[in-house]
Formats: C-alpha cells, structure tokens, sequence
C-alpha cells in the first residue's frame, strides 16, 4: 500500500539562491483518501519581502515565534520516510527541502511524483495547471491560496481524482500510458503503474481497439419529425422558441420566403444585431428545404450550435450538424502508428499519453479540444486526419471524421466555416449541397478566404537548402544574387525566377511562373497570387438556391460592386436600412497623439495608459486591434502596470478568451481580427469597447491591391468606406440585445479630422450619436452614457 506525502512549502524567495523555507504544508493520502495532515511555520531569521508578505499572509512577527528548521527537520524527514513525495512542481518543493536537509546533514532520497506533469496528462483540455486555476475547475478545497497546507490539501484532492480517472482508464490504456511515462519528471511513472491492477480490462461505455479506446458513440435515430412542421408564420415560429419577432427579423423572413424559389442568387445587407439568423433559417425550414449554413469561422460555427441548435431542435425536431475540415480531426490510425515510434522527445511523448487520456474524454475528436500549453502545432499536424480508406482500415469505427459525416447526411442543416464550403465547393458541390439551400453568413469575409486558399506559396529556406554553393563558382554567385533579390522590400519577379532557373529550383520557378501574378514575401515564405479575384460564382451549382447575407455588402450608395467582384452578373440585391440606436453611443477622442508620427510601441503605451484609466468605471472592457505586434506591446504595458488581462494568443485562443470574459473572470479584453467580425458579445449588460486605430488596410494588403485595380481613386472609393464597415461591425458585436448599452471609443484622432473623416463620420451618424472631445473629458460622459 503506498503512502503519498503531499508536500507545499512557502517560502522567502524562489528567485533566490538563498532562499529558506517559512511554513511546510503535508497532507498523507492512503488508499484514495486524506489520512492525516501536518503544517509548521519556519523561522527564516530575516524579514520577508513585502510581495511574499502580501502572498502568503505571513508576517515578521509570527514566524520569529516559530521553529527554526533544524529544530523540525528530523520530525519532517521521519514523517516522509517510506511515503511517496508528491507536489505541484515537485522541482521546487522537493529542491529546497533537499537543500535544507543536506545543510544539516540529513539524508533525504524518496520518489517523487509532480502533479503538473499528471494534470496535463489527465486534464488534457485544460489551458492553465497552475493550482489556483485547477482548484476553480474542479472545484478543490482550496480556501486560503499560498498557504502551505491549504494548497497542499488541494493538490492532495487532485492526486485523489486523478487517481480515480486513472482506475476508470481501460487496462489497454493505462499500460500504454505506462510505456511512455519515462518522460515524465522524476518517479511520476510510479503513480501510473500502481493503478495497473484496478484497472478494469473492459470498462463500459469505451471501444476498445488494441491499445486505443474512445467513447462509444449512441448510434443515432434519425428524428421522423419534418422541418415543415414549422408555422409558414414566422412570428409563430418565434413565439413556439420563446422569442419575440423584431420589425427587421419581419423583412428579411419575407424577403427569404419570397426568394425561396427563385434560381437567382439574393444579396441581402442586414444590419447587424437584429437577429438575422433565425430570420433567415426560420423561412428555409418552414419551407420543407433542407440547408447549408456557412460562418466565417470555426467560432461563429460553435456559436451556431451552441445558441441556436439545441432551440430548434427542442421545439421542432430539427438537427444541426457542425462540419469542419478533416484536418481539424484527429486521425486514429496515424496517432496509433505514432504510438510505436521513439521520437526522442519528451514533450512528444507527453503529447502521446494526453491524447491517450482525451480520446476516452472527447465526443468530437476536435484537436482545437486540446490544450496548447507544452504543444507545438507540428504535433496536432502529425496526428490530423487524412482521407486514406486503406489507412483507416483497423481504427475506421473509431474515426471521428467519417461520423461527422455521417451525421451531417441526417441533420436538416450543416453548418460550416467558409475555408471549408470553398474547398468542398471546388471538389464535390453537388455531393456537399445535395438540393439544399446554401447560405453565407458575412458573405463579403469570402473574399479573404478564397485569397488564402487559392494563393500558393513556398517555404525559401527549404529551396535554398537545395543549392549547393560548394558545387561551382557560378552556383555560389547564382546563389548570393538570389539571396540578395529575397531580401529587398521591392520584388523583383523577374530576376528571382531566372536565378531560380539556373540553379534548377524548379518549385520557386514554378510559383513564379504565371504571368503578371501578385509576388509577395511574409517572413520565411513566398506567395504568388493571381491578379484577378477568385470566381465564387463558378463553385456554386446552378441549380443550387445561394443566399448571400452580410451586414456589409455594399461599398457605395450607388451600386453594390460585391456581386460583381465574386462573379455574378445576375444578382438580386436587398438591402435592410440600419436605423438609429440609443443604447451606443460613439466618442472620438480628438486630442490623441498622430498615429502616423508616433512609433507602435509609444501609442501601444498611450493606449494602455487609456485603457487604465477606463477601467477605473469598472465596465468590461474590449480593444480591438489590427495588429499583433499593438497588441503585443499594449498587453505587455498594462501587465507590467499590474492590470489582469485576456489578450488573444497570448492568454488562449480567441475562443477561450471570449469564454473566460463571459464568465466575468476578467474585465479587459483584447482581441484580434475574428473579433471585428465573428464573435458576439450578449452577456455583458454594459461594456466600453475601444478601438485604438482606424481599421485601414495597409497599401501591401494583396486583397488591397486587387480592389485599387478596380477604382479611380482606391483610398476614398474603397478604402475609407471598407474601413467605415468594419467599424460598424465592430460596434454591432457589442450590441446583440436591445436592452445592451455600450460606448464606443476611437482613440485615432484622423477621425475628427476633415475630408475622408467627416465622410465616415456622416456614415456613422446615420447610426448612431457621436462626440468629439478631449481624452480628459471622455470619462465623465462615458460613466454619465452607461448608468
């Protein structure tokens, strides 16, 4: 029977060599339970620095009261004598206690366990396994953080539930975790191969294939209950959910029936935050029709199927199905392959043991499930299904793939993401459409889908890898002029191919091959695009009913110039006016410094200055950026200033911040692209969304130059009335329900100013209320808009 001591220390400094220990927490766990406890404070004879004062709650006074460690260090190593020692970390806990001991002569050797190492292993979804954050998630005694017994209660409370996770593993399972728990730090391999011999050989609910098992899925009972079960009254269909019918969900659910039969494709500009989505599948499924459903991104999918799915098919019988690209999938067969190879890497073969675990865990076999924390995307590439039917052969019932498609054939609607619809459109249309009706969400993010699938690209290290300069004098020259060409700003199309040619580079040739194509470098690659924009019209079956619905379909009062750029020469156009709101109101701040003269780092740190001051209303906040790098700066100024943040790809995903500012558990937000467009905000009742620069897109924008081709003037013709949509996006993630309020605030001062701006701001105006002012005047009209 093994005894586990679970250990936590506090202590004066970790960052110190010299650090000493000032309290010891040990709570001993037999057989799945607490069996005892012991804490102590430590005399470490100095003064505590403020932050662990404030840390830890510990004071001067209390531990000059208390031992001095060579008075309890046989008492310590008497009680951890024949335990397993177990700690979140266990290479600092274990270290400094070692340490201490071996200062006073005292021979200190034991097994060690980490907890982290196991928490990533067992939790596998998780984005965070420090203790506070696993003590939240799964609800662990943890009532005073940063005290040593406390937090060694809570990590003996998850030692016990991994524990228990382990002895509901199937055997097959379990063993082969076993064969790769050499990686893990320490003797942690000696938790796992205890509960071998409780592990059930055919435990319920898995099937169970060599040394894989995944959850066994219900197989599914097609619901008889048709989609023409729906009232043809849109109000009533509304009513039966619980909702009411607004004025424009009334139009565009008209406008939809109406078009329904016709063959020709609708353009439809609906304003955002009207609720267009039930307005525009409510008709489809009362019409008896089945549909495909396409999002800009994978985000907007879940939110599809989140908020609306379980609706309709409560009310009337109605699947949804999600579908993403098979690369977003893992692949059984590849993983059990990899299963059997030695990589040599140890974060590798953890990355094997947590998909072991998330495979009895996962009803998706979604690899966004799992945690990037120790990940690199190089192992979700080399587990990421392909459509090999030979290779899938042995796993192919536990392929999560093929169900997915298998459900999506049942389901009334299939939802996707527009990288997805494009591919499937090219290859298999009328196999994916099957007589449904296609309709794209935010049809104008086409644009920039098809750009990034159709371009193509090569990776320049691996074809410069190919020369061998050693070869002649001419290759290495040949190799230098080529060299030289790829690093200036300007490409030289013509000189690059021809270097490439004589050094026999046949891809980079071939990428620069098409006559007049868009040549352009972006870090270790280059990509070729053709001058013309993609023909969406072409991918699309004639015989196929094509709603194409976004809140931004026009660039101009006089003709829409969307259809024509996607393809379409025959086109119905509607468009649904926005009306005045009341609950957001726009604040241009006209003091802020140029954002042309002002490096990124300076106005990052002029928007975190503002973004501090505007917390103090105690609203969430969220800041929507253009660039990476602004964000960047902005992120790493507020946190050195002591402000808690979810910054997108610094603190998870968009999705899992999005996720984590719903629930309250930060007030600041910053975002990226998918923010502009594809993610709601419906929980916060009043919020402060702030947009540090106009959203103009940069003159080497491929997407740009294609559009200046097409007008006399790009930047007032296209440019300024692009960006003035994307501000009105922006605003509407903020303003889903009526009874939000937000205030919005542009920090970029060329919106006050004359010309373009003011043609942005009438826009604008159509809209909503705005005011220009002084940064320094902003927060008393801001606090006197919200409350």
């Amino acid at each position: 029977m093994t005894r586990y001591a679970v250990v936590d220390l506090e202590a004066t400094d970790a960052h110190s060599t010299e650090n000493k220990i000032i309290q010891i927490g040990i709570v001993f766990v037999e057989e799945g339970k607490i069996v005892g406890t012991y804490t102590t404070d430590v005399n470490p004879h100095r003064a505590l620095l403020p932050r662990i004062h404030e840390l830890t709650g510990l004071s001067d006074q209390q531990l000059k009261k208390a031992p001095d460690f060579s008075e309890i260090a046989q008492e310590v190593a008497d009680l951890l004598e024949d335990c397993v020692f177990v700690a979140h970390n266990a290479a600092f806990d274990y270290g400094l206690l070692w340490k201490s001991f071996q200062s006073l002569g005292i021979v200190f050797e034991v097994p060690r366990v980490d907890t982290v190492e196991l928490a990533r292993i067992f939790y596998p979804t998780f984005d965070k396994y420090g203790m506070e954050a696993l003590g939240k998630r799964l609800k662990l005694t943890h009532e005073h953080p940063h005290a040593a017994l406390s937090d060694a209660y809570a990590t003996a409370e998850l030692l016990i539930k991994m524990q228990e996770k382990a002895r509901q593993l199937p055997l097959s399972v379990l063993t082969e975790l076993v064969k790769h728990a050499d990686a893990l730090l320490y003797e942690t391999a000696l938790f796992l191969r205890e509960q071998i011999t409780f592990a059930s050989a055919k435990p319920a609910g898995f099937l169970v294939i060599n040394q894989i098992a995944t959850r066994k899925r219900r197989v599914m009972k097609v619901k008889k209950k048709k989609a023409t079960s729906l009232s043809f009254d849109f109000s009533e269909n509304m009513s039966a959910m619980g909702l009411s019918a607004r004025p424009k969900q009334l139009v565009l659910a008209q406008k939809i029936n109406q078009a329904l039969e016709s063959k020709t494709v609708d353009f439809i500009e609906a304003p955002t935050g009207m609720g267009k989505t039930f307005a525009y599948l409510l008709p489809v499924l009362a019409a008896g029709k089945r549909g495909v459903i396409s999002t800009p991104t994978k985000l907007l999918q879940n939110q599809l199927m989140r908020d609306v799915a379980p609706v309709l098919y409560k009310k009337f019988g109605i699947r949804m199905a999600k579908i993403v690209g098979n690369q977003n999938y893992i692949s059984i067969a590849r993983f059990s392959t990899l299963l059997q190879e030695d990589t040599g890497s140890k974060n590798f073969e953890i990355f094997k043991m947590k998909v072991l675990v998330w495979l009895t865990q996962t009803n998706t076999g979604e690899l966004d499930e799992l945690s990037k924390v120790m990940m690199s995307d190089d192992y979700l590439t080399a587990v990421a299904y392909h459509a090999d039917v030979r290779e899938q052969q042995l796993h192919y019932a536990q392929e999560f793939w093929p169900k997915a498609q298998e459900k999506a054939k049942h389901a009334y609607i299939k939802v996707v993401n527009h990288a997805y619809l494009i591919e499937r459109l090219a290859d298999f249309p009328e196999t994916f459409l099957e007589d449904r009706v296609l309709i794209v969400d935010e049809a104008q993010q086409l644009f920039q889908m098809m750009e990034q699938i159709n371009q193509k690209s090569i990776r320049l290290t691996d074809e410069l890898l190919k020369i061998d300069p050693e070869e002649s004098q001419l290759k290495k020259r040949l190799q230098e002029s080529l060299i030289y060409q790829l690093s200036k700003k300007e490409i030289q199309v013509d000189k690059i191919r021809l270097d490439a040619q004589e050094l026999g580079l046949s891809a980079l040739t071939e990428l620069l091959s098409e006559p007049d194509a868009l040549v352009f470098k972006a870090q270790d690659r280059l990509y070729a695009s053709r001058p013309d924009f993609y023909n969406f019209a072409k991918l699309v079956p004639k015989e196929t009913k094509l709603f194409m619905i976004g809140a931004t379909l026009s660039l101009s009062e006089k003709e829409p110039l969307f259809p024509e750029l996607l393809g379409f020469s025959e086109y119905h156009f509607f468009k649904i006016e926005s009306e005045p709101v009341k609950n957001q109101k726009l604040f241009v701040i006209n003091d802020s410094p140029n954002v042309k003269n002002t490096s990124v780092m300076d106005y990052a740190h002029y928007t975190a200055q503002a973004i501090a001051q505007l917390s103090e209303l105690d609203f969430p906040i969220v800041v929507l950026f253009r660039s990476k790098m602004a964000l960047t700066f902005t992120a790493e100024k507020l946190s050195a200033d002591g402000f808690h943040l979810l910054a997108q790809d610094i603190n998870g995903t968009a999705a899992q911040i999005k996720k984590k500012f719903d629930k309250g558990e930060c007030q600041i937000l910053l975002g990226l692209g998918s923010f502009w467009e594809g993610v709601d905000f419906e929980q916060q009742k009043k919020m402060i969304l702030v947009i540090p620069r106009l959203p103009f897109s940069t003159p080497e924008d491929i997407l740009t130059k294609k559009y200046a081709a097409r007008f006399k003037n790009p930047f007032y013709d296209f440019n300024v009335p692009m960006a003035t949509l994307q501000l009105k996006q922006a605003f509407g993630r903020v303003n889903r329900k009526p009874r939000q309020k937000s205030a919005l605030v542009i920090l970029d001062s060329r919106l006050s100013g004359k010309n373009y701006a003011k043609k942005m701001r009438h826009n604008i105006s159509d809209v909503m209320a705005i005011k220009m002012l002084p940064f320094s005047d902003t927060i008393s009209e801001i606090l006197e808009f919200l409350i």
